[in-house]
């Protein structure tokens, strides 16, 4: 086999797959599957100046009664060589910079765009020069044993293509570090990644193509964003979801207060589950623990920590029953209530969101020592979420759903009179239903209290 690299012009790649001299051997190659999109992309990539990956064609010689025929055989390239011709016959039109279907990263939305929502026909002639004399690099391959060739395409095809997250750690923006940094890539020495997924998830890191970072994105995307707009947010974290976090956040800021409390929160993890004496977390374990401190952590005092541990264990183990009452066909609370939801759409936020209502009201239970540190303080964000929840979003007193803005929870038994803040003594009220006046009475599901509720 003999091999010479050189470069051609597009132009002239194009005119080779348009009198097809330049085609695919059916015999192995699959036919064309790139959507519009990337074929979109790849000619915005050319007119941006990105260098494409080189093209392997096999050079075919035949003479037949005095007469020589010369063609090539597309090794590896297909795609990309149908992109340009198909796209030089004005098949398609290109992205506008702004497209949201596009989902181009900010900075370029800065950058000078001038064929967007232009087909080929509708570029200037100085765009449509520069596509055509752009010169990429092939790779010729003279043989006369087709094996050769086969082995070559199967060499080319047998490496492992490039995952989402690992196609996101090349993401520019700060939100890529802030990931890389906390989920790890021990391949890079400034990477080692925090030991709470190593350790407590036993997660690998250096090995696992990027599942444990892509956790920690996950993670890291509902918990910043539940700081953002509320206790009772939850997004979406499957793949085209984190794309978008991604690029939304490009100025994004890793040295944030909220950035500062995600990391104490998995330090603390650590420190209390990381001794190895335990069964390894789940995704989903560490997913409603992180949440479930970050509700926690303000407004108690430490005692949780002493229990955090058998907390988790009684969840996993009643987790751990609930999986089995289902396949017996006798499903219990627990798997109605979050088991189910690991299994089916696990990364929509509204299963999230339904999930983690169960987690923290059980985790709530197990713990058994939550202490404010202000015993007469007015009912906190985790105490609300509870009461809504088990209120099903209902005000006690109308009986009208009550949105989260319009949320007010009252002491059925006044701090005047000895009531505790705790989720038996609350109730779920709309602002406007909720009394100022101390010395007025209301109903409250068939009960009577005095309007000494928080304000």
């Amino acid at each position: 086999m003999k091999t010479t690299q050189e470069f051609i012009t597009i132009g002239d790649l194009v005119d080779l797959r348009r009198q097809d001299i330049a085609k695919p051997n059916h015999e192995y190659q699959r036919g064309v599957v790139w959507k519009r999109d990337q074929q979109m992309k790849l000619i915005d990539s050319v007119l941006r100046g990105y260098q494409l990956p080189i093209i392997y064609l096999h050079y075919k010689k035949r003479t037949v009664a005095s007469l020589t025929q010369e063609s090539y055989d597309i090794i590896d390239g297909q795609q990309r060589l149908t992109a340009l011709h198909d796209f030089v016959e004005g098949a398609f039109p290109l992205f506008a910079v702004d497209d949201e279907k596009a989902r181009f990263p900010k900075f370029l939305h800065d950058e000078p765009c001038p064929w967007g929502e232009k087909d080929f026909h509708g570029l200037s002639e100085d765009l449509k020069q520069r596509l055509l004399n752009t010169e990429l690099p092939v790779a010729k391959i003279e043989t006369d044993n087709d094996n050769e060739v086969r082995d070559l395409f199967v060499r080319l095809q047998s490496g492992f293509p490039l995952n989402d997250q690992e196609k996101r750690d090349s993401y520019p923006g700060e939100f890529t570090s802030f990931v890389l940094s906390v989920g790890g890539k021990p391949q890079i020495t400034r990477y080692p990644g925090h030991p709470f997924f190593q350790q407590v998830l036993r997660m690998k890191p250096g090995q696992d193509r990027g599942r444990t970072r892509r956790l920690a994105a996950q993670i890291a995307i509902l918990f910043l964003e539940r700081r953002n707009n509320g206790s009772e947010y939850f997004t979406d974290i499957n793949a085209r979801a984190i794309d978008d976090y991604y690029y939304a956040n490009l100025d994004f800021d890793s040295k944030s207060e909220d950035c500062k409390r995600l990391r104490e929160i998995l330090d603390k993890l650590y420190h209390l589950l990381g001794d190895g004496r335990r069964p390894r977390l789940r995704a989903h374990d560490a997913i409603h623990l992180v949440l479930f401190l970050d509700s926690i952590w303000d407004d108690y005092t430490r005692s949780w920590e002493a229990t955090l541990q058998d907390a988790q264990g009684r969840f996993s183990e009643s987790l751990a029953r609930a999986v089995q009452s289902s396949k017996q066909g006798d499903p219990d609370e627990t798997w109605l209530n979050y088991g189910i939801w690991t299994r089916s759409n696990s990364d929509r936020g509204d299963r999230i969101q339904l999930r983690h209502r169960y987690y923290s009201r059980r985790m709530v239970e197990f713990l058994g020592n939550l202490t404010f540190k202000d015993t007469l303080r007015t009912f906190g964000p985790l105490e609300r979420e509870i009461i809504y929840w088990r209120e099903s979003g209902k005000c006690q007193v109308c009986g009208a759903s009550v949105l989260w803005e319009d949320v007010e929870i009252h002491h059925v038994k006044p701090h005047s009179e000895g009531g505790e803040t705790k989720l038996d003594n609350g109730a779920l009220v709309h602002k406007a239903c909720h009394p100022r006046d101390t010395s007025s009475t209301i109903e409250l599901a068939g009960r009577v209290s005095t309007g000494n509720g928080e304000n």
